[in-house]
């Protein structure tokens, strides 16, 4: 019974409870998603009654239910400025009106007809955001149909029609889906951005603390000069190219050998590689100052952060948007590999690549001013 009377004994299972509850965070994230303000646009190209009649129900569906935030949140706009928006993730999809709607419903019976909805889908924006808001307008549209179905039968009363006139009878109205910045084949769904910019947080993680690991015993044993120390810290941020080079081509490489669709395998190798050295950047000049708790700390945001890459921000509790995804550095990488993979960027992707240039110069800066740390002095 000695061991249960030692303290470091007893701190196993607290361990265990600690380590558990850590990586069961991202339950609360994706355990039962609630959808809110998903962010649609709403396009009129078109005007009368039956126009009026859709924006009725986009009203409805905008109220929410039972004081609930709705899902979606409706926002209108032009129609030739939707390809900009979408290229800006302004929204996930898009309602459109077409122009003749109105006179194709009218004379629906008439023309043996039915009249048509337009959905746009920014499908690379993020897949599910975008599935999400096709059914919940699939809903809408088919909730119309049926109304004006149940009005167009009651009118037909006793009348003989054909099989095409019951076609119109049964779905007056029909949807009619475009995809704008598609998902390619063989990306994992449109997860290959994120299954991407893991590696490169991981190889800066790991990479970063052996190089730590590597000049605190340089440090520790050899008694430097300030401008040795300089070198030393140059000879580190080097490694840390290698690191990044060797990072970013390993993971192209995989990705081309499990036959991942990419737009460029040298775009990726790099990308990927400018992403992982301005990670560590990050990891040194943290690790620099407080030195091996900052590995833990790292550990952390990335467990807290898996929950967030893939996930629509709408889906998400508000604890996660507000306290968790503005402090995971992975989202950017990931957010720049899906401008490379489903926008058509080149190798400067605008905003993602602007903060993970710089995470990289912070890093650097504050890496630099580790020199002037106080150093505790060794006991003989």
């Amino acid at each position: 019974m000695k061991l249960f009377k030692e303290k470091l004994a007893w701190a196993a299972p607290i361990a265990v409870i600690l380590i558990i509850a850590l990586f069961s965070v991202n339950l609360f994230a994706q355990g039962d998603p609630q959808v809110k303000n998903l962010p649609v646009a709403l396009i009129v190209n078109d005007e009368g009654e039956h126009v009026e009649s859709v924006k009725v129900a986009v009203a409805q569906m905008s109220q929410g239910v039972d004081g609930a935030e709705p899902m979606l949140a409706f926002t209108d706009e032009n129609l030739e400025d939707i390809e900009a928006l979408f290229d800006e993730k302004e929204y996930y999809a898009a309602l459109v009106i077409p122009e003749g709607y109105n006179d194709d419903v009218q004379n629906a019976l008439a023309n043996n007809s039915a009249a048509t909805l337009e959905i746009y889908l920014n499908q690379g924006f993020n897949m599910t955001g975008a599935n999400v808001a096709k059914t919940a307008l699939n809903g809408l549209i088919t909730q119309l149909s049926n109304q004006y179905s149940a009005n167009f039968i009651a009118q037909m009363g006793d009348q003989p029609f054909d099989a095409e006139k019951a076609a119109v009878l049964v779905h007056p109205i029909v949807a009619n889906e475009q995809i704008f910045n598609p998902i390619t084949s063989a990306t994992a769904n449109g997860s290959a951005p994120t299954l991407l910019a893991v590696p490169a947080w991981v190889g800066a993680l790991i990479g970063g603390f052996v190089l730590f690991l590597s000049t605190s015993i340089i440090l520790k044993r050899d008694n430097l000069t300030r401008k040795q120390v300089v070198r030393l810290m140059g000879e580190q941020v080097l490694f840390g190219v290698i690191i990044a080079l060797f990072s970013g081509f390993t993971v192209a490489t995989l990705a081309y050998i499990a036959g991942i669709n990419m737009p460029g395998y040298f775009l990726v190798a790099f990308f990927v590689s400018f992403a992982a050295f301005c990670f560590f950047l990050l990891v040194s000049a943290i690790t620099a100052w407080i030195g091996k708790p900052a590995i833990t700390l790292f550990m952390v945001v990335m467990l807290l952060g898996m929950g967030v890459l893939m996930t629509p921000q709408e889906m998400l509790p508000s604890f996660f948007v507000n306290f968790i995804r503005p402090w995971v550095p992975i989202r950017f990488a990931s957010e720049g590999l899906r401008e490379i993979f489903y926008f058509g960027s080149g190798f400067y992707t605008g905003a993602s690549f602007n903060t993970i240039l710089g995470i990289g110069i912070t890093g650097l800066v504050i890496f630099i001013l580790s020199i002037f740390k106080p150093v505790k002095a060794q006991k003989n």
